[in-house]
């Protein structure tokens, strides 16, 4: 449209046009295009094909959480979108470890005497024993924060050759950001974190680093089990700190009810990284879509029943980012909601 008037004559190369994602016509009607990706056009076509084989699908999870839930119904549903069949084209059997190690050992022992042509894991942990024990089957991850502190390789695309999937890592920069500029009375602020669990520890690191670069100090403290959640909750509760900033691992996602039960009864803001954190009292989240990140890590999942080396397919970040607020959640804590920050939620719970 804007070439049309101009005093010379003007051509957009197509090689220009191509990259476009929206172009504008002479009678201004947009048009939509996909860009182009090196492989997309090979990759579309191994997703169309029909199945070698019926394959045995064994889907891995740590420990229960609402997060983690999200996650595998995003993978299951990413499955039936992709137009395969349960039990035509591929059998689907769940396994729990109930976040014991142990447990999860024996899941991965009974599932290769069973056959199993393919693991779907959920969580570091999980990652991590598959890593272990599994070397010559394919293995598709989501819910790992970064999976090459689980040791699935060097970086998203010098991998481990058997494993791909989508790193769901917490959007700590933004968070920084809204702190900074929403809270900027917020001096310090606390987190809980699991030594044990690499994940935990990877975020924890990075949400002091991001706050620490907007002049935010954060205070953690070490919760080793479920057990131990309610009265490590009540101890972060009791620091001064001005807010509680937790970051999101499978012991605080599993158990987020007790950290917000003792924010309330210290009326201090409590802000998540999970969607479920509002469910269980946090007043804003800034969450990374776990169901979209199963939804894709079931395409990749297709893409290696179809044919594809999961050696050639690089892991991916989740896409989608989420902004959610809970006015009752925030009224409940004693924390103002900025007219800013409710204009930017993707989401706001009245009630």
């Amino acid at each position: 449209l804007a070439l049309r008037g101009l005093r010379d004559k003007w051509e957009i190369p197509n090689s220009i046009a191509k990259r476009a994602t929206i172009i504008i016509d002479e009678s201004g009607k947009h048009r939509q295009e996909q860009p182009t990706v090196p492989g997309a056009a090979a990759s579309k076509k191994s997703s169309s094909g029909p199945l070698s084989k019926k394959w045995r699908v064994h889907l891995v999870n740590y420990n229960d959480s609402v997060a983690a839930d999200e996650a595998i119904q995003g993978l299951i549903d990413g499955m039936k979108a992709s137009g395969l069949v349960i039990d035509r084209d591929f059998t689907l059997k769940q396994r729990n470890g109930q976040g014991d190690m142990a447990t999860l050992n024996s899941i991965f022992d009974a599932a290769k005497a069973d056959g199993a042509d393919l693991f779907l894991i959920v969580s570091t942990p999980t990652l991590q024993m598959a890593i272990k024990k599994v070397r010559d089957i394919p293995i598709v991850f989501t819910y790992v924060s970064n999976p090459m502190l689980a040791g699935a390789g060097e970086s998203y695309t010098n991998h481990l050759p058997n494993i791909t999937g989508i790193a769901v890592v917490s959007a700590f920069s933004e968070m920084a950001d809204l702190l900074k500029k929403y809270y900027p009375q917020f001096k310090r602020v606390g987190t809980l974190f699991c030594p044990a669990e690499v994940n935990s520890v990877y975020c924890k690191d990075l949400l002091v680093t991001e706050a620490a670069a907007r002049g935010i100090t954060v205070e953690s403290l070490a919760v080793n089990s479920t057990t131990d959640l309610a009265d490590t909750s009540v101890a972060l509760a009791s620091l001064k700190i001005d807010a509680i900033v937790q970051i999101s691992d499978n012991i605080t996602a599993g158990g987020f009810s007790a950290i917000g039960r003792a924010a309330q009864r210290a009326h201090l803001p409590l802000i998540g990284f999970n969607s479920s954190n509002i469910k269980f009292g946090a007043a804003v989240v800034i969450s990374r879509d776990y169901y979209e990140g199963g939804l894709e890590a079931a395409e990749k999942a297709v893409r290696v029943m179809r044919g594809e080396d999961p050696a050639k397919i690089p892991f991916e970040l989740v896409k989608k980012t989420q902004r959610l607020i809970s006015l009752p959640n925030a009224a409940a804590l004693g924390m103002t909601i900025p007219p800013g920050l409710k204009a930017s939620a993707d989401k706001v719970f009245e009630r």
